[in-house]
């Protein structure tokens, strides 16, 4: 059960970022210019969070590109799952991922390229269970369809099979606990679902398909 609207004053907030420089240049910025504001935590990657999550504060800044295959959405639910509220901010600006990202729970999406104070009234509004809509969000939401859906399961396949880390079908199984046909079930569900033609959709295809529309990401440091 979520913690907000918060009612003491002071806000407290976790910070998930890869990037040494950018983590402690925020959490600076914050904790020097915003009032009521107490950044508690600050972790490298994705795992540092996940072994925390008990303890997490009371909203927590996200990047989407932590070096990681643990898809997006996944992440974003475990951190709302434990209380906290999310604010995303990352370099990634692709309407897919923003939709992605807002359909999980996040109450903002803010490009790094924005001012710190944007971070800061983001953080406000989620302390109060409120969200922060920035034009690039708005737009995101605004831009047509979502495009093809997946389940939990099959998001967490094709994140493990497609997303580099496993090279077969019979790893992925082993990796997510399940049959090589449980694998093979849930991939040809999610290639009915991104078949455009009669042409059979190859891995790589799949891929592309899968990135365009959010579901993956290709992290530029991997």
């Amino acid at each position: 059960m979520t913690r907000y609207p918060l009612s003491r004053p002071t806000i407290e907030v976790d910070i998930v970022e890869d990037h040494a420089v950018l983590r402690e240049g925020l959490a600076e910025w914050l904790q020097t210019n915003s009032s009521g504001i107490r950044v508690v935590g600050r972790f490298a990657s994705w795992a540092e969070a996940a072994a925390n999550i008990g303890a997490l504060s009371d909203v927590v800044i996200l990047d989407v590109l932590l070096g990681d295959q643990v898809p997006l959405r996944a992440k974003i639910q475990a951190i709302i799952s434990a209380g906290p509220q999310v604010v995303v901010c990352s370099s990634i600006l692709e309407p897919a991922v923003m939709r992605q990202a807002m359909s999980a729970g996040a109450l903002a999406y803010i490009p790094k390229t924005a001012p710190a104070d944007v971070v800061e009234m983001a953080v406000r509004n989620a302390a109060k269970g409120l969200p922060c809509i920035t034009d690039e969000v708005a737009a995101a939401i605004a831009d047509g369809q979502a495009g093809p859906q997946l389940s939990a399961r099959e998001h967490q396949v094709v994140s493990v099979y497609l997303g580099g880390v496993a090279a077969t079908m019979a790893d992925t199984a082993r990796m997510l606990g399940i049959s090589v046909d449980g694998v093979k079930k849930h991939l040809a569900s999610v290639r009915r679902k991104f078949q455009e033609d009669q042409e059979p959709l190859t891995r790589l295809a799949l891929r592309e398909r899968l990135v365009a529309g959010g579901w993956l990401l290709n992290d530029p440091d991997q």
